[in-house]
C-alpha cells in the first residue's frame, strides 16, 4: 500500500474513533462562545476535501465545492458511512495516478469571492487532505473538551510530531538503559 494512502487511512480511522465516542447531540452542538462551528461541520469539511478528490474529473479538483447544511453535519452515522466509502475508495486507488497532474481550484480571499487555480499532482493533494484532516481532528478534540466530553486516545497528532515523540521516547529509554 502506498504510504500516502496509509496516512489517509490512519487519520480517517482516528476520525472514526473520535466520532464513535460522541452522541448526535454533542456532534451537532455549537459550543459558543469558544467555537462557532459544531463538530459535525468540521467533519463535513474534512469529508468535502476527500469528496473533491474522489470526484475530480478531467484532471480538475475543485476544493470550493462544499455541502454546508448537509445531513452529514448533524448525523454521526451518515459521517461514519461516508468515512467507510472514502476508505474503500482509497484502498482501490491506482497508485500510478499519484503523479497525474491536476489543476486545483480553491478560494483564496476572505473579503470577496476570488478563486485561484494551481497545478499540482493527485498524490500531493491526497497528502494535503490527510494533513488537513489531522489538523481539524486536533481542533475537534478541543471542541469536545470544551463540551466536557472525555476523549480516549491521542488523536490529531501530526505525523512529524508523532515521529519526534517516538524519537524522544527512544532516547529516553536508551538513557535509562545506560543508567541501569
Amino acid at each position: 500500500m502506498h504510504k500516502v494512502i496509509l496516512g489517509s487511512i490512519e487519520v480517517l480511522h482516528e476520525l472514526v474513533q473520535f466520532i464513535q465516542q460522541l452522541d448526535d447531540d454533542s456532534y451537532s452542538c455549537s459550543p459558543l462562545p469558544l467555537f462557532n462551528s459544531p463538530i459535525g461541520s468540521h467533519v463535513r469539511h474534512i469529508l468535502d476535501i476527500y469528496q473533491a478528490l474522489m470526484q475530480s474529473e478531467h484532471n480538475f479538483i475543485d476544493f470550493d465545492l462544499r455541502r454546508r447544511g448537509a445531513e452529514v453535519e448533524t448525523k454521526r452515522l451518515v459521517a461514519l458511512k461516508e468515512l467507510v466509502e472514502i476508505e474503500n475508495w482509497l484502498m482501490a486507488l491506482d497508485q500510478t495516478q499519484f503523479e497525474t497532474v491536476k489543476i486545483v481550484k480553491t478560494e483564496v480571499c476572505i473579503s470577496q469571492q476570488n478563486s485561484e487555480k494551481f497545478t499540482s499532482t493527485f498524490g500531493r493533494e491526497l497528502c494535503f487532505a490527510s494533513s488537513h484532516a489531522t489538523h481539524h481532528l486536533a481542533l475537534l478534540v478541543a471542541i469536545a473538551k470544551s463540551l466536557n466530553i472525555s476523549i480516549n486516545g491521542q488523536l490529531g497528532i501530526a505525523p512529524a510530531t508523532a515521529t519526534f515523540l517516538r524519537k524522544q521516547k527512544q532516547a529516553s529509554e536508551k538513557n535509562l538503559t545506560l543508567i541501569t
